[in-house]
């Protein structure tokens, strides 16, 4: 496989659009271990905001977010959590 270079003939810096089409270029001809690799960065590259709820989960948190606003010491404190946890393991 030809190496990746971000260095056009010229030796000058390519702009994104030669690089996007380089990086294409290169995808189609990279093994799976890359192609892993690359995918796994622009996961991590992903923003939160990137993400939307579904309406379904919308509906489930704000029944959530009712229940515990009509009887907010219904639930467990961190220390009960982690120790019921602990318990089952």
């Amino acid at each position: 496989m030809k190496a990746l270079s971000l260095h056009n003939k010229k030796n000058a810096i390519m702009g994104t659009p030669q690089i996007r089409e380089l990086l294409h270029e290169y995808i189609n001809k990279a093994d799976e271990r890359l192609i892993n690799l690359m995918y796994a960065m622009a996961q991590a590259d992903m923003k939160e905001v990137d993400y939307e709820l579904s309406t379904t989960h919308k509906k489930i948190l704000d029944k959530r977010l009712a229940a515990h606003k009509a009887n907010p010491s219904s639930g467990s404190s961190w220390e009960e959590v982690k120790t019921r946890v602990r318990s089952q393991l």
